[in-house]
Formats: structure tokens, C-alpha cells, sequence
């Protein structure tokens, strides 16, 4: 059954000005607001983040040196200093509601576009643009929000792709992900191997200009992981990959097992001191290299000793997973407990979420956290934050069987092709699920605010097809 685009566009409107009306009510009356405490220096108030007055000064130089994190937010932020001045993080704020707006009315188009059911479009458009934990993220100083925003626009248009014979939605799919790709560290490269495929599966017979385009979306990410090669010695986006990954093999191990390893000179002196610690704690253990670029000469997180620091964390914690491999995956599933709390939880949205509490609370017992709460206390161990814990592999096990259901081997290609979006949006959310609980054990619920809405999307889809019963759409078999 056909969609009707007058329906779908007007619940797109419909939702991205209840999201924006709501968003600049809790900013302005209620005081959820961005700049509630920041410091002097606002833009770089995250380690995330370059110092506000070398992007001010220094933007292209610092930005080139950066081994943290991918360019994209901090160019953002250049961008924002210069044109607002003392006013970019207000500035910031607004972009962040319109993104948050438009996230809404995507998914009004996704769910719409693939289950032809627009009540249920609406109803999980409205879902997106009331969830609190959007207007909180988008009154928070890092990415979120626009990394949100990539993933679901990604979704977007491999639906868009699917109706677009000149093959334009399934080339701007690859370029949205390769921004992600340059904006969010936890997004690697690899996806391109996965992404590239689908869009040329998408476009059917591309053209030797499509075939170029794409391969320079895909040089773009592999420069810069080049880059950072040639000037640091390792080929990411990111050089603190090591600190996370020992915070996590570190957390609730044995102290007997650790003053052994310790002792046996199997673990680097290094992890004698915290993760994430200033650089100035690792001088005395010879992480002494100084720069006359300002950008890798300060006390922080983008100083150039910091990929030495963080190589020997990785080779550490490689050693002590080696050696503990099941308390790593009872910490692994910790932090998949920490990744199933309510997106509302985290502890930078503490001081917005007072503002609207009433409107948190609702999302909690929404998802569960009173009844899972009391369920830890009363098994007295474990950690399983909300419904989500069951919800997600609950929603992506069945999503697997309705596209694996009935499905000949000949049929493969046809079955990802008119499935196309739920299937990346599937993938998407397991990717962020494992890489976010295997390198983190701390945050991971900010990880997992960046798939929230396109998982409530998928949850739409795949509990729309078990109500019809309809399944995943039949394809013609091939003789």
C-alpha cells in the first residue's frame, strides 16, 4: 500500500514545532540552558573540545594537530566562535533544538516510509521530539545531538534511496556517515565496508562519477586516520582508546591477580596512575615530550604525550583481559547495564534535569527503572538500568527473523535492498551496543542517547509488522 506524502509531511511538521515550541519553553522559562556552568573558557569546557581561544587564534593549526578526536565538532566550533563570538554556546543551543526537530520529523518519515502506517509514524515522532533526554542533550556542550542527528539522517535516506533512481540519497547516505565518521570517534572506518556496499546495492548501476564520488567520501575519513599515522604513530580517530579500554578490563578486578601482574613487570608502570589523568602525572614516568604546536603543549587531553600514554594503557588492558576474561565481560555487561539506563541519568544533564523533573520522571517509569531498581536491591548484585536491557536484543532478534524469515539464499540481495533501512538502522544500533560496552565502562548511557531515536524507530517498524503480521515486505523470487 502506497504512503501518503501530504500525511507524512504534515506530522513532519507537526512534531518538529511541538519539539521546538517545548525546547524553547524549558530554555527560556524553566532555565534548561547550556551555559549553566561553565568556566571562562565555555566551547572547550569538555576534553572533547579544543580551548575556546585556540580556535579562537590558532583553529586550522589546532584543529590539524588534534589526535583526540575527529575534526568535525571542533570545526563546528571555529565556525560557531567566529560567527556568534561570546554568544556561540546560545548559538550552539538553538542549532541543537533545530537538529533535535528535524530527528523527530525523520523518524515520522522513516517509520512512514517503511511500514505505510502513518498513525504509528506520528505517534513515534511525537515519542522523539517529547523524550526529555533530547531537550537535555541538546542544552549539552559535545556531540550528541548532532551525532543523533548523522544517524537518523542516514536512515532517512536509504529510504529516500530506495525511491531515488538517479542513486543522489544513496550517495548522501555514504557522505552522512562518513560525516559521522569525522564527527564521533566511537564510529570507525570500518563501517564504510558495510555502507559502501548497501549504497551501490541502492543505486543498482552506478555511473563512473558516482563510483568517483564514492571513493573520495571514502578517501576523506582514511586521510585523516592517515594523518594521524604519519604525526602519532597509530591509524584511528582517536588516541584515548587505550585509557578506555583499561578503565574498563581495570574495573572490580582481583587485587591479588593485579599486584601479580604488577609485580611480574607484565603491566606497564603507567597504569599505576588513573586513566585520563592530567599529562603532568606521567612525567616522572618519562612521558616528558614537549611541542611548540600550543595545541599539544597544554595540561589536558590533546597533549602530545598522550597517544604514547594511552598505547601503553591498550597493551595493558590487552594483557589483563589475557589474563581475567571473564570478570572483562561481567564488566562488559556492567557497562551494558550502564548503557540500558534511561538516557535522563547521566550525570552532566544533573543540574537540566532539576528543571523538569516531572518530565524525567515520566520517561523512568516509562522505561522501568523504579520496578528494575528494586529488582538489583533485591537480588543484591548485578546492574540492568531499565527495560532496555531486555528491549533491545529482544527488538533486534526479532528484527533478524522477520528479514531472515522464508528468505532463499538467491533472494538475499533483493531481501537487504527493499529492507534496506530497518537493516542499517538494526546494524547501527547492534555496532553502537558492542563497541560502546566493550571500550567504556562509565558512560555508556551517552553512548547509547545517540541511537535512542532511531532504535524507538525500529521498535515502531518491528512491533507494526508483528501487529499486521505483514513481516518484511515479499519480493519477487528469481526464477
Amino acid at each position: 500500500m502506497p504512503y501518503d506524502h501530504d500525511t507524512l509531511k504534515r506530522s513532519t511538521v507537526l512534531v518538529g514545532t511541538v519539539h521546538v515550541v517545548v525546547a524553547v519553553l524549558y530554555w527560556l522559562v524553566l532555565g534548561v540552558t547550556i551555559v549553566h556552568d561553565f568556566g571562562p573558557d565555555k566551547w572547550g569546557w569538555f576534553w572533547q573540545s579544543l580551548p575556546t581561544e585556540l580556535l579562537r587564534t590558532r583553529a586550522a593549526e589546532s584543529i590539524w594537530y588534534m589526535h583526540g578526536q575527529p575534526p568535525l565538532w571542533n570545526i563546528l566550533g571555529a565556525l560557531l566562535i567566529k560567527l556568534f563570538g561570546s554568544v556561540h554556546m546560545q548559538a550552539l543551543q538553538a542549532l541543537h533544538i533545530a537538529l533535535g526537530a528535524v530527528i523527530a520529523g525523520l523518524c515520522v518519515q522513516i517509520v512512514g516510509r517503511v511500514t505505510r502506517a502513518p498513525r504509528v509514524a506520528l505517534v513515534t515522532g511525537l515519542g522523539v521530539a517529547l523524550h526529555p533526554a533530547l531537550f537535555l542533550f541538546e542544552a549539552y556542550a559535545l556531540y550528541t545531538t548532532a551525532a543523533a542527528f548523522l544517524i537518523t539522517s542516514a536512515a532517512y535516506l536509504v529510504t529516500r534511496a530506495q525511491e531515488d533512481a538517479g542513486g543522489r540519497a544513496a550517495l548522501g547516505f555514504v557522505a552522512v556517515v562518513v560525516a559521522l565518521i569525522m564527527t564521533r570517534s566511537v564510529y570507525h572506518l570500518i563501517l564504510l565496508l558495510g555502507v559502501v556496499p548497501l549504497a551501490l546495492l541502492l543505486i543498482g548501476r552506478p555511473t563512473r562519477r558516482q563510483l568517483a564520488l564514492l571513493l573520495v567520501l571514502v578517501l576523506l575519513p582514511t586521510a585523516w586516520y592517515g594523518k594521524n599515522q604519519i604525526q602519532y604513530g597509530f591509524f584511528g580517530a582517536s588516541s584515548w582508546y587505550g585509557m578506555g579500554l583499561w578503565r574498563t578490563a581495570l574495573f572490580d578486578q582481583d587485587s591479588a591477580v593485579l599486584d601479580d601482574l604488577y609485580d611480574s613487570g607484565t603491566l606497564s608502570p603507567v597504569v599505576r596512575v588513573e586513566a585520563f589523568a592530567a599529562p603532568i602525572e606521567y612525567r616522572r614516568l618519562g612521558y616528558d615530550e614537549e611541542s611548540p604546536i600550543p595545541v599539544l603543549s597544554g595540561n589536558d587531553s590533546h597533549n602530545i604525550n598522550i597517544p604514547a600514554i594511552s598505547r601503553d594503557y591498550r597493551s595493558s588492558a590487552v594483557l589483563l583481559i589475557k589474563a581475567t576474561p571473564t570478570q572483562y565481560l561481567r564488566n562488559v555487561i556492567t557497562a551494558y547495564g550502564n548503557f540500558a539506563t534511561p538516557s535522563t541519568d547521566f550525570a552532566h544533564l544533573a543540574d537540566n534535569r532539576d528543571h523538569i523533573r516531572l518530565h524525567v520522571a515520566v520517561e523512568q517509569t516509562i522505561l522501568g527503572r523504579p520496578l528494575v531498581a528494586r529488582l538489583e536491591n533485591s537480588l543484591g548484585r548485578g546492574y540492568y538500568g531499565s527495560f532496555y536491557f531486555l528491549l533491545f536484543p529482544a527488538v533486534l532478534l526479532l528484527y533478524g527473523f522477520q528479514l531472515t524469515r522464508k528468505l532463499r539464499p538467491r533472494d538475499a540481495l533483493e531481501r537487504i535492498r527493499h529492507d534496506a533501512a530497518p537493516l542499517f538502522m538494526a546494524t547501527i544500533v547492534s555496532y553502537t551496543i558492542v563497541i560502546a560496552c566493550a571500550m567504556e565502562l562509565g558512560e555508556n548511557l551517552r553512548f547509547k542517547f545517540v541511537i535512542e531515536p532511531v532504535f524507538l524507530a525500529l521498535f515502531a517498524i518491528v512491533a507494526s509488522r508483528v501487529s499486521s503480521r505483514a513481516g518484511v515486505p515479499r519480493v519477487p523470487s528469481n526464477p
